[in-house]
């Protein structure tokens, strides 16, 4: 009997210390927070290769699988940059997070923040492979600097470059800054497309990502396009779940709580289920608006084609061009597509006259077609 009780007694102990190190274990668990394996030193940055960054982790670099914290986002509406698909995304140093700066306004994001842009193409000649053409990066390097006047000198962005090789095991960081051109058939809609796809040189990066917020000399500053509230203010597909794009920045950490309950939004323009004047102002503002807006590279002339302008004198309709072409007599001809400038211009590869002049080397059929659309059906017709 008293064997029986200490062997009960030395059950009982060791079972107590079981489940005291079984609690210590759980406890060092629910301590544990995953860390994102992203490398980003301000100080050393731009890095050589992509992968030297670690944003895509989860499988072979081309598979572009975002490693943690690097969070996909899409614009409702997208540049139009050859038929070339964009994947897109954002990371930023724990702790800090961007905050609303208007609805057509960029994002102001933190120092350290990252957005990143892959542009690839899904059926390319002859063997109708994927092919990565090249990565643009955006680097919030620094905190924006501001003159004594409180206009804004510099924004801390700095863009980057990185081109894949033809392996697409890596992509290396364009050094020569000029750009190149890579010509490319593919396959698209069942058609063959033949592109002389330009990679940019860091002055035309630039080019369309300055602005000039307050029309000063000097004002000049680099920022971001896509990521402004108007854009991302939609329902996207996460692959695991779906959520309005804005929510999920502030659930993830990377967006201030502070954005309005109502937002004025652009739409995908590929959306048949909206409205054409939605659609086609859509279209417009994220393929023009970043030069033709208030402090844009083409501010000189007086069209502002951004999305939250709804003023039609300025808007282009029945507006006299600036430069004129082929005896066009407005930039948007009411209910004449065929004698409006803009579809001239859109619908030209010719670089003296084509627009947007960089960014591509062939028509955007479906572009020029929803444009004509909704000019032919306005009804108060130009006199």
């Amino acid at each position: 009997m008293k064997k029986n009780y200490l062997l009960l007694c030395f059950i009982a102990i060791v079972s107590a210390a079981g489940v005291f190190v079984s609690c210590n274990r759980d406890e060092d668990e629910d301590e544990y927070l995953p860390v994102s394996p992203v490398v980003l030193d301000i100080t050393q940055v731009p890095y050589a290769k992509l992968s030297d960054y670690h944003f895509f982790d989860e499988g072979e670099l081309k598979e572009l699988k975002p490693s943690y914290k690097v969070l996909p986002y899409k614009p409702a509406s997208e540049l139009f940059t050859d038929y070339a698909h964009k994947k897109r995304f954002v990371w930023m140093p724990n702790g800090v997070k961007a905050t609303f700066n208007g609805n057509d306004n960029t994002l102001e994001f933190p120092v350290g923040a990252v957005l990143v842009k892959n542009f690839y193409y899904d059926d390319v000649l002859p063997n109708h492979e994927t092919k990565i053409i090249e990565t643009r990066i955006m680097i919030k390097k620094r905190e924006a600097v501001q003159d004594p006047q409180g206009n804004t000198t510099d924004s801390g962005w700095e863009p980057y470059v990185y081109i894949w090789n033809d392996e697409q095991t890596e992509a290396f960081l364009d050094t020569e800054l000029q750009g190149s051109f890579i010509p490319l058939s593919f396959m698209h809609n069942g058609q063959q497309k033949d592109a002389y796809y330009k990679i940019p040189a860091d002055t035309e990066c630039r080019t369309c990502h300055k602005l000039n917020p307050n029309g000063v000399l000097n004002g000049e500053v680099v920022v971001p396009i896509g990521t402004k509230p108007q854009n991302l203010n939609y329902t996207y597909n996460y692959g695991t779940s779906q959520r309005n794009q804005l929510e999920k920045w502030v659930a993830e950490g990377y967006l201030d709580a502070n954005i309005p309950a109502s937002i004025v939004s652009t739409v995908d323009y590929n959306d048949t289920s909206k409205s054409l004047e939605m659609r086609a102002r859509s279209y417009i503002d994220i393929n023009c608006a970043h030069c033709h807006r208030a402090g844009g590279h083409c501010a000189y002339v007086d069209v502002r084609f951004n999305f939250s302008n709804t003023d039609p004198q300025v808007g282009g309709i029945c507006m006299t061009p600036l430069f004129n072409v082929e005896n066009l007599p407005y930039i948007m001809s009411a209910g004449d597509a065929a004698n409006s400038e803009l579809i001239y211009r859109i619908n030209s590869t010719d670089g003296s006259v084509m627009m947007p002049y960089i960014g591509r080397s062939i028509v955007h059929e479906e572009g020029v077609q929803l444009m004509s659309d909704w000019i032919n059906s306005m009804q108060n017709h130009c006199e």
